[in-house]
């Protein structure tokens, strides 16, 4: 199978590189830890609670929205609602670019985002792995076992298309392979740190 995928398998890490889903984000929600930040360095005064959550470039600006925010706030219960929101929308929003990532508005508080990011959270704070080995654990055993049954499923087909009416067949089988081989190499990739969340 090796020699059968070499160039082929490098091209296809490529594009699920770019064609992966992003990881779910909670980083752009009202309760997440940059709205959080922001929220809190507008009731102490101290912009500086919100700046590391945004790249260096993005300081002037943050500090700018910073003090209209902070102004704006004195007019009255409406306008401080609307001068937190537009701050942390701002902070969020130069976070997410900083990551490279889009930005389509702040999302509401309590939405659910799987086990991973709250286990990894937990993990943060008390310094225990136990849940959030878990339930990595269990996603990749399942994402490995589907993956895997699927090319099994696929294997009855020629290993190679020799006839015109063998293309769909070996299609579906490369896929399957190629699916699965990728899907492992993209899991150690992230084991190996080389998808850091970028700063």
């Amino acid at each position: 199978m090796t020699s059968r995928l070499g160039p082929v398998l490098a091209v296809a890490l490529l594009a699920s590189a770019f064609a992966a889903p992003p990881a779910a984000a909670h980083c752009d929600m009202v309760d997440g830890p940059v709205a959080k930040a922001a929220l809190k360095a507008l009731d102490t005064g101290n912009v500086n609670l919100a700046l590391p959550y945004a790249p260096v470039a993005a300081e002037a600006e943050i500090r700018a929205r910073f003090d209209a925010a902070h102004k704006v706030r004195s007019l009255g219960p409406d306008a401080r609602a609307l001068a937190d929101h537009a701050f942390m929308e701002t902070v969020v929003r130069l976070h997410r670019q900083g990551e490279g990532a889009a930005f389509q508005g702040l999302k509401p508080a309590g939405l659910d985002h799987g086990p991973a990011i709250p286990a990894a959270e937990a993990a943060v704070n008390d310094g225990d792995l136990t849940r959030l080995r878990a339930v990595l654990r269990h996603d990749i055993d399942e994402g490995l076992e589907h993956r895997l049954r699927h090319v099994r499923e696929t294997q009855d087909a020629p290993a190679e298309a020799r006839t015109p009416e063998d293309v769909a067949e070996v299609r579906a089988r490369v896929s399957a392979e190629l699916g699965f081989v990728t899907y492992a190499e993209t899991l150690r990739q992230a084991a190996m740190g080389e998808f850091d969340h970028p700063e």
